[in-house]
């Protein structure tokens, strides 16, 4: 699975807490909060599609107003984008219940208000939202593991679980390297000492048989003199 952005994220939120009240999951429900004076208008007999925006919002500064149409448009047909990949990951399927019609529409725009129509012109954007606003959204579990495990899948879950116990075992054997070391330094310095211990040992000795053989030379000397 891809990484979401917080908006997406969002709409997945959205999404199955809706899911989670009711079997009536649209998408129009799930985003009619950003809706306001906004609706989007389907017309299946021509294939067309057009975003109809209160005049108010014209009226309120047309060079804000086409502002806030772009970014509309980039927004919804993201979410579509993000259904259509969620579907292809089996995270949830799309399932048409009601009945072909040749135009309907959804939204906050308030019945008789005077619209300013934004017409969609990509074609693959027309059939997308054409065929995807009157699915019933029904959610799998996997969806449901994948937004409460904070957007990983239980693939991504084992994969980063595995991830954490690789490090440990790293660690793990760093650390043992580490004792490792420390033992063949005390080790090392052991040796030295016995190396050193030997050496005095030997020093010690061959002094020892210095002093007894001059010593013995020392006793023959003195018994030959008292003889003569």
């Amino acid at each position: 699975m891809r990484n979401l952005s917080q908006q997406e994220k969002e709409f997945a939120k959205k999404l199955l807490q809706l899911a989670s009240k009711t079997n009536d999951v649209l998408i129009g429900n799930v985003v009619y909060n950003e809706l306001t004076n906004v609706d989007i208008y389907l017309d299946y007999e021509n294939q067309h599609i057009e975003y109809r925006f209160d005049a108010k919002l014209y009226n309120a500064g047309q060079g804000n107003f086409f502002t806030f149409a772009r970014n509309f448009s980039w927004k919804i047909i993201n979410y579509f984008n993000l259904l259509q990949y969620l579907e292809k990951n089996g995270m949830l399927f799309l399932y048409q219940e009601s009945q072909d019609e040749k135009n309907s529409r959804y939204g906050g725009l308030i019945a008789g208000n005077q619209f300013i129509p934004s017409k969609i012109h990509d074609r693959d954007a027309v059939q997308l939202i054409l065929e995807f606003s009157k699915k019933t959204i029904i959610i799998n579990q996997a969806f449901r593991d994948y937004v409460e495990n904070d957007f990983k899948t239980n693939e991504d879950v084992k994969h980063y679980q595995n991830m954490e116990l690789a490090e440990e075992n790293i660690e793990l054997a760093r650390e043992n390297l580490e004792v490792a070391v420390k033992s063949n330094d005390a080790a090392q310095k052991s040796i030295e000492i016995a190396q050193k211990s030997l050496r005095t040992a030997k020093i010690t000795i061959f002094i020892t048989v210095i002093i007894f053989v001059l010593g013995s030379l020392l006793s023959f000397c003195i018994a030959s003199m008292n003889k003569g």
